[in-house]
Formats: structure tokens, sequence, C-alpha cells
């Protein structure tokens, strides 16, 4: 009997020890198979952008295949939900935007917690917001677009989807300056430029790494900038502080995925994240296209979406913007 008792003990030690043993072992043989990084918005964006700028070196320092999986929708929220959905083993990861901070409040039954079902692992870029129009808009700047839009209710603004950046930037430009015009959201900043390229929509604001090209070619006109001070990329064009004191709504992408991954395998990504952003070509190419280097903590990036549902809270309290 007791040595029966002695056995029990033994195999419910190993037993123990076997699975304490099981995430390490995990971890260790981490990464085994291709990674998925959703990009949660059609192609030629500023997301899909980030993608294609950091996919194949953070695939080498991980070891591994990066397949990007473009999943557009609801600005952003159905990648993200394909996200809230995958297993926490380190082989489902996304890029996420602004919007994702926000989508709680502007979409309707959503299937995820926006702050508890997620890993927010580090926000790596922002770009500022342009505000651009139509070349055949008769506004050749911020105060004679200002004017036409008030004299033209009807006119209509773009944006990548409800509640990104671009979407923000121009309700807040509306409370500001009393504005009635439409709201047209698109699946990302691809089909927005597309559609004002062709006449659809009058102006917009959206990232500067996916505009500045059609600016240079003289395609779209920039009339301001997003961010706190003007854009070494447009020193021409006035910041948005210098026209609304206080305006600044900057474009922002962090790297998300599901809570509760193996500690080992979540370091080994964070590791793998901050060395690719380090990287000199990756660096060369987001400066190329206007984008700012980040890479901070997940506690920092966590801080960042609670203080941008903030502020997307009050412009929903005011009506300022609705939901879908």
């Amino acid at each position: 009997m007791l040595e029966t008792g002695r056995r029990l003990l033994l195999a419910c030690a190993f037993a123990t020890a076997a699975a304490a043993l099981m995430p390490a072992a995990h971890a260790q043989g981490y990464p085994r198979q291709p990674i998925r990084l959703i990009v949660p918005f059609a192609p030629g964006g500023a997301v899909d952008q980030t993608a294609r700028i950091i996919g194949n070196t953070l695939g080498e320092k991980l070891g591994q295949t990066l397949v990007i999986d473009n999943k557009p929708g609801a600005s952003g929220s159905l990648g993200a939900g394909d996200l809230h959905r995958a297993k926490p083993d380190g082989y489902t990861l996304m890029l996420a935007l602004d919007s994702q901070a926000v989508n709680h409040l502007t979409v309707k039954n959503l299937p995820f917690d926006t702050f508890k079902d997620f890993d927010y692992l580090s926000l790596l870029v922002t770009t500022p917001q342009v505000l651009v129009t139509r070349n055949d808009l008769p506004a050749k700047n911020f105060d004679e677009l200002v004017a036409y839009l008030k004299a033209n209710p009807k006119s209509s603004y773009g944006s990548a989807g409800t509640a990104s950046a671009g979407h923000v930037n121009s309700a807040q430009l509306s409370l500001a300056k009393g504005l009635r015009t439409e709201h047209v959201p698109y699946k990302g900043a691809g089909p927005l430029l597309t559609d004002m390229l062709g006449g659809h929509i009058d102006y917009a604001f959206a990232g500067l790494s996916v505009m500045l090209p059609q600016i240079k070619a003289g395609k779209v006109r920039a009339l301001a900038v997003s961010s706190p001070r003007r854009s070494a990329m447009l020193p021409d064009v006035p910041a948005m502080n210098e026209l609304i004191p206080g305006f600044e709504y900057p474009t922002w992408i962090g790297i998300v995925a599901p809570p509760g991954m193996p500690a080992e395998v979540r370091q080994k990504i964070l590791k793998a994240v901050r060395e690719t952003m380090h990287d000199p070509q990756v660096e060369k190419r987001f400066a190329e296209n206007a984008y700012d280097i980040v890479n901070g903590t997940p506690e920092q990036f966590a801080q960042r979406v609670k203080r941008d549902a903030e502020v997307m809270d009050d412009l929903v309290k005011r009506r300022i913007v609705t939901s879908d």
C-alpha cells in the first residue's frame, strides 16, 4: 500500500513537472511554421505599406516566413475579430491601425473587448495625416477650403474607415469650423485615393505616407498636416496646429497578438520586432515614406489605445461621430 502511494506521488510530480515544461518546450520550438500577419485593411494603405516594409525582415528575425493576409472591412474590426478567434500561440499576429482603439464606440456588435481581448505588443510607427483636396476644387489653401465647404454643405470627405485617424481629424475639423459635410468611409486609404482621383470625394485627411507620392506628382493638393510641426517632407505646408491650436491626431500602426501567449514566445516576438525596427534598411524605408519609428513598450501602446478611445468618446457624445 505504501509502495503504491509512493508511485502515485511520483506520477503526480512527474505530470506536474511535464506540464510546467510544456510552454518552455513550445517556445524553444517556436516558430515551426509560417506566421500569419493580418492586415485588416485593403492593399495600398498605410497598414499594408507597413507590413510590406517590415515583413521580410521580421520573418528573418523570427526564422520563419511571414505571410501577409489582407482582411479589410468594418474599419479594421473584421481582421481584429479574426485575430480574436486565433490561438495565442504566436502564429497569428496583426498590424492595427489607430481605429483599433475606437471601433468599440462606432462599430456595432463587436465580438470582442478592445481593452481585454488583445495583447498590444508595440506601437511601431506614426505618420502625420495630411489634409488633401481634389486638384479641381477651387480652394488653394486651408481658409479657402473652409469657406468653400461652408458654401457647399453637400461636399463630401473620405476616410480609411469609420473611426480611423482620418475620420477623427475630419470630425474635429467639422467641430472647430462648424462644417456639415458628408462622411464617406472606405476599406483603407488605397480605395479612398482612387475615388478622390476619380472626383467622387472632395477632401480627406489621410496618412502622409500614402498621399506623398500623389502630392509630389501633382495629383492632389496638400493644405495642412496633422502633426504639431510642419513635416520635413512638405515644409511649405502648414501644420494644423498653426491653423487650429491643439489640433494633433496622427495615424499610428502597431503590432497586436491574442492575449495569453507563452511568455517565452511573447518575448521572442518582442525581441524580433525591436531588432526589425532598428534594421538600417527598415529605418531607411520608413524615413523615405514619411513614417516616424516609435517601437514602444506594450505598456505605452496600451496607454495610447486608452487615450485615443477617450478622444473618440468625446466626439461620439457630442454627436460629431455616430455609430455605423
